[in-house]
C-alpha cells in the first residue's frame, strides 16, 4: 500500500500544466532570463524531472498524470486503435475511462477543486467545484462541455472562444507563421484573463489549469530555433527564430499573475509531463519492411546479404491528397463530411481502413515518433495466427530487426528504442494495446532505411509539424512552509499522488505512483 505523507497543515495547491513544455528549453531561457517567474520557482522551490510513457504512447501520458495509471489500465493508447475482436480501426474520444481522476479523487474527499482545459479529457461525474472541458485544450476529442453547465456559457459570454481552432490549421508561408505566432500570443492573454476571473470568483483548494500553446509551439516552431534541423535559418530572414520562446514567455507572464492573485500561503506546482524534440520518423516504411522480413508468410525470412531489394513506395491517392491541398481547405471540407466519412478517411490516412490481419505481425497506428506493431495472437486476435509459445520469440525476432535498422542519410541506428510493451504494462486492457513500440531516432530526418540482409525501403513524408513528443518532463513545487521534492527524479504518473498528498488525500492502492513530497534535499539536477 502507498503511504500518505501527513503535512503540518493543509494549505491550497494550485497546479499548472505547460502542455508538452521542452526542458531543457524552459531551463535554459529560465538560465537567460527569458523566464524570470518560473525561475524564480525554481530557485526558490525545488525541481525535478518526471518520466512518462512518451516513448510508447504519447497519446496517454495525459490519461496517466490523472489516474496515476498506465494504458493497460486505462484500455487506449491513442486516438485509433484496432476495435476489439475486430480487423478494423476505430476512433476514441477523450471521455474519461477506467481510472479515477485525481480531482475527482480529491473532490469526493471534501476538497473544492477547479478544472480548467485538462488535456486529452471531457467532463467526468459533477464535482465539488466546477470543470471547464476544451475550451481551448489542445487536439481533446470531446465537447466543449462544463460543470456546472452554464458555466461554459458564461465563460464564452464573457471571455469569447479560444481564438485558434487547431494547431495544424496553416501553411507554410512566413505569414502563415507569423498569424499562427499572433493567435498563440491571443491565446495565453485570453487564457490569462479567464484562469484569474475563476480564480478569484469560484471556491477551490485545488486549483488545475494548463497552458495549451507551449504543445502548438512546440510541434509547429520547432525548426525555427533548432540549429540541427534542416529547415532551420541561421540568418532568421523571416524574423520568427523566438517564435517558440515568445509563446513560453507568454505563459511564464501569465504564471506570475496566477502566483500573485493565489497569495503566498498557496502551494504553487508547473509541470511538464512530457517535452519536445525534432519530429523525425519513418512511420509510412514500417508496413514494407514487415514484407521483407516475411510477417506476410508463414515464416520469418532470415536476413542474407545477396541479393538484397530496394523497394520506392509510392503514396496512397489519400496521402496525395492531402499533402497537396491546403490545410484551410481540408478542414472546410471536414465540417461537411458525416462523421462516418470523416472517421474513415482519418483511419485511412492515418493508418489503414482495415488491419492487414492476414499477416503474423502487422503495423497499427501510434504516435509519428513510435512505430507500433501487433502480433497476430491465437486466442486473442480475430484471425490469430501466432501461437502463445511462439509469441515471445517473435517479439525478440521483430525486436532485433528493428535494431539493426540504419538510417542510410547518416548510416546510423534508426530506432533509439524498441519496448515489449508486456514486459513493462500490466493491467485488464493490455490486450487492446500494441506487442512492440519502436522510438525513431532523433538525430536526422528519415527518408529511407536499410535492413542490413533484406535492402532498402525509400519513402519521403511531409509533416507540417517540425516537433514531437519527447518522453521527458519536469516538476516545479514552491511551498509556503518549505516543503520539498524528496527525489530529483520522479515519474509523470507521481503527479496526482503528490498533489492529493498535498491536499491531505489518501492516496487510492489504484494509483502506481508515489508522492514526492517529503524531506528537503540539497541540490537538485537542471531539468
Amino acid at each position: 500500500m502507498l503511504k500518505v505523507k501527513t503535512l503540518n497543515s493543509k494549505k491550497k495547491v494550485l497546479l499548472i500544466g505547460l502542455d508538452s513544455a521542452e526542458p531543457s528549453l524552459v531551463h535554459k531561457w529560465a538560465d537567460e532570463g527569458h523566464l524570470p517567474h518560473l525561475a524564480r520557482l525554481m530557485n526558490q522551490g525545488s525541481t525535478a524531472s518526471l518520466q512518462s510513457a512518451a516513448a510508447e504512447f504519447p497519446d496517454e501520458v495525459w490519461p496517466s498524470i490523472y489516474t496515476s495509471r498506465n494504458s493497460a489500465q486505462l484500455g487506449k493508447y491513442y486516438y485509433i486503435q484496432p476495435k476489439a475482436g475486430s480487423s478494423e480501426l476505430e476512433l476514441i474520444d477523450d471521455a474519461p475511462r477506467h481510472g479515477r481522476q485525481f480531482w475527482e479523487i480529491a473532490s469526493a474527499a471534501g476538497s473544492p477543486c477547479a478544472v480548467v482545459d485538462a488535456p486529452k479529457t471531457g467532463l467526468g461525474p459533477p464535482l465539488n467545484g466546477m470543470q471547464l472541458a476544451n475550451w481551448g485544450a489542445h487536439a481533446t476529442r470531446c465537447e466543449t462541455a462544463s460543470h456546472p453547465p452554464d458555466l461554459v456559457d458564461r465563460v464564452i459570454a464573457k471571455h469569447g472562444r479560444y481564438p485558434l481552432h487547431s494547431c495544424d490549421m496553416h501553411g507554410l508561408k512566413p505569414e502563415e507563421y507569423r498569424d499562427l505566432r499572433s493567435q498563440l500570443l491571443d491565446g495565453v492573454a485570453l487564457r490569462e484573463r479567464l484562469l484569474i476571473d475563476l480564480i478569484s470568483s469560484e471556491p477551490w483548494e485545488l486549483f488545475f489549469c494548463t497552458f495549451a500553446e507551449t504543445h502548438c509551439a512546440g510541434h509547429q516552431f520547432w525548426h525555427l530555433q533548432d540549429p540541427a534541423h534542416p529547415r532551420y535559418d541561421p540568418e532568421d530572414r523571416l524574423g520568427l527564430r523566438n517564435a517558440m520562446r515568445d509563446v513560453y514567455q507568454a505563459v511564464d507572464k501569465a504564471i506570475g499573475s496566477l502566483v500573485a492573485a493565489v497569495g503566498p500561503d498557496t502551494n504553487v506546482l508547473a509541470f511538464s509531463g512530457h517535452g519536445m524534440r525534432a519530429q523525425y520518423h519513418g512511420r509510412d516504411l514500417v508496413p514494407a519492411l514487415l514484407e521483407f522480413w516475411g510477417m506476410s508468410q508463414s515464416a520469418n525470412t532470415e536476413p542474407h546479404a545477396e541479393p538484397e531489394r530496394e523497394v520506392t513506395l509510392k503514396k496512397t491517392f489519400l496521402r496525395t491528397l492531402k499533402d497537396n491541398v491546403p490545410i484551410q481547405w481540408q478542414y472546410v471540407v471536414k465540417k461537411m463530411l458525416p462523421s462516418k466519412i470523416e472517421d474513415m478517411i482519418i483511419c485511412r490516412v492515418m493508418g489503414a481502413e482495415k488491419l492487414d490481419t492476414s499477416a503474423r505481425a502487422f503495423y497499427v497506428p501510434n504516435n509519428d515518433l513510435t512505430a507500433a506493431i501487433r502480433i497476430n495472437l491465437k486466442g486473442r486476435d480475430p484471425q490469430g495466427l501466432v501461437g502463445a509459445d511462439e509469441y515471445d520469440e517473435l517479439c525478440g525476432w521483430l525486436t532485433a530487426r528493428f535494431q539493426e535498422l540504419i538510417n542510410p542519410a547518416t548510416g546510423e541506428p534508426a530506432i533509439d528504442r524498441v519496448s515489449v510493451i508486456h514486459d513493462t504494462y500490466q493491467g485488464e486492457h493490455l490486450d487492446r494495446l500494441p506487442d512492440l513500440t519502436a522510438l525513431w531516432s532523433q538525430e536526422s530526418p528519415i527518408d529511407a532505411l536499410y535492413s542490413p540482409g533484406y535492402g532498402t525501403v525509400v519513402g519521403s513524408h511531409s509533416d507540417l509539424r517540425t516537433g514531437g513528443h519527447a518522453s521527458k518532463g519536469f516538476f516545479i513545487m514552491q511551498s509556503p512552509d518549505g516543503t520539498r521534492f524528496d527525489s530529483p527524479e520522479g515519474n509523470a504518473k507521481d503527479v496526482a499522488p503528490t498533489v492529493l498528498s498535498l491536499l491531505g488525500v489518501e492516496i487510492p492502492e489504484e494509483m502506481e505512483g508515489r508522492s514526492l513530497v517529503g524531506e528537503a534535499v540539497s541540490s537538485f539536477p537542471a531539468i
